[in-house]
């Protein structure tokens, strides 16, 4: 049996509550409630019945009272000691999960195509971003079945989401606040070796979750945060024997061979096509791919900021500090951006790609490129492995930096190259930060015209 019709099998089943019917005998009456409520939100999810799944809402949060056995419907909703009292009932219901296939009532709406209902759900409090057990999520499940006005819905109401968390963690961070939803980065939506769309909303999703239907009890590896902090100060940074590799402590890809194609197509469209006597700008060395594509188009300035000291330790070791009108600054770009503004620098083209910074690091660098990108006619890029395991969610994290670098006065576009990652590549790194997509979609981003 196919993966597909597996899944397609699966959520049929769950939708007809098959999947929870063995286990309601041991259940105590309020966790019953739950499932029942759960059961019929399905069902009513999948035929289109939007005053069915509002009535039952609007009952989920009247029966926030007294349950049969004493304990109140809310604190009863708990899973390994998670309860969840400060959870709005009807977001309990909106959020559970089919413990054994991971649908929620959106992904049943959104497989459907209802659109209306998939309204009434993300506005009682269903994460747009909650994944199955094969990783799809409601936006998934509307694309797969072609339901495209639900698709351009879900995108939507997903970067407003994102955009609002965003500003709500810079927000925290302007105030000094410390916040358990900040500084973390979900597998879901990133990748180790650069930046993506935020995790806190991700993180709220999962605990919302959780506490409702206890659907995972761990994450995976592949799901573990990507924003990692401490990085320059990991001291078992390394290449490996052939330099096509670069390994962080854990064992985690900085950068890898693979690349190359996507650098050299990221530096030719940097240089103009390829024109040499170019001003270039790259942040992050790593396997210095990109910088060797860069020297072949003879630019008149290359700057490379690089703040790792392994790295930059390989860097003069290979002789980069000596190369033809290449200049190293040895820093964090933080530090190191700001020293090229007040000396006046402008450049054709700008690279970003760094490891291990959280998405509001790139929003932070694209405020103080658009101070040496060139006018008018400045090309920017960077690595783009925003979400990289999930195409719906790749699409959200696009549509964020395109609506930012926008507010800056940049138009951002999105050039398809086609890659193929051998799983041999993977050998000796502990997880993977690409997830066997064809596409690249490559940015590229140049000053809006007048």
């Amino acid at each position: 049996m196919s993966t597909k019709r597996k899944a397609n099998d699966m959520a049929n089943a769950a939708i007809a509550g098959s999947a929870t019917g063995a286990v309601e005998e041991t259940m105590p009456s309020s966790k019953l409630t739950l499932v029942r409520n759960h059961a019929e939100i399905m069902a009513a999810c999948a035929a289109g019945q939007i005053d069915t799944v509002l009535a039952l809402l609007e009952a989920a949060a009247a029966d926030d009272g007294a349950a049969d056995d004493g304990i109140t419907k809310r604190d009863s909703y708990y899973e390994s000691g998670k309860t969840t009292d400060n959870i709005d009932p009807r977001h309990l219901l909106a959020a559970h999960q089919d413990p054994s296939t991971g649908l929620s009532p959106l992904m049943v709406a959104a497989r459907h195509g209802n659109l209306d209902i998939c309204g009434v759900l993300l506005e009682a409090g269903a994460p747009w971003n909650a994944v199955d057990r094969f990783d799809k999520c409601a936006g998934d499940h509307a694309t797969e079945n072609s339901h495209w006005g639900v698709v351009n819905f879900l995108v939507e109401a997903g970067t407003k989401a994102e955009l609002i968390l965003g500003a709500s963690i810079r927000l925290a961070k302007q105030l000094g606040r410390s916040n358990d939803n900040i500084g973390q980065t979900s597998g879901a939506l990133f990748r180790p070796k650069s930046n993506s769309t935020h995790d806190g909303h991700e993180q709220e999703s999962k605990k919302a979750v959780i506490a409702a239907s206890s659907i995972a009890k761990t994450i995976p590896t592949s799901h573990e945060s990507c924003t990692k902090p401490d990085y320059l100060q990991h001291t078992n940074v390394r290449y490996n024997a052939s330099n096509t590799i670069l390994l962080d402590d854990d064992d985690d890809a900085v950068m890898m061979e693979w690349e190359r194609p996507l650098m050299n197509a990221h530096a030719n469209i940097l240089t103009h096509n390829g024109t040499e006597q170019k001003r270039v700008l790259n942040i992050g060395f790593g396997l210095g791919i990109i910088d060797t594509a860069f020297q072949s188009y003879d630019p008149t300035l290359h700057v490379i900021i690089e703040a790792h000291p392994t790295v930059y330790e390989k860097m003069v070791k290979d002789g980069w500090d000596k190369k033809k009108n290449v200049r190293i600054c040895y820093g964090r770009w933080q530090d190191e951006l700001p020293k090229l503004i007040e000396e006046g620098l402008e450049f054709d083209g700008v690279f970003y790609d760094t490891y291990g910074e959280h998405f509001t690091d790139l929003e932070d660098f694209h405020e103080l490129m658009t101070k040496v990108l060139q006018k008018p006619e400045g090309i920017y890029s960077f690595f783009n492995g925003l979400a990289p395991d999930n195409l719906f969610f790749h699409g959200v994290a696009c549509n964020c930096v395109k609506i930012q670098l926008s507010h800056l006065g940049l138009d951002a576009e999105f050039a398809q190259c086609e890659i193929q990652v051998n799983e041999e590549e993977w050998k000796d790194v502990r997880r993977k930060y690409w997830h066997g997509r064809e596409t690249y979609y490559l940015p590229i981003v140049t000053w809006k015209k007048d």
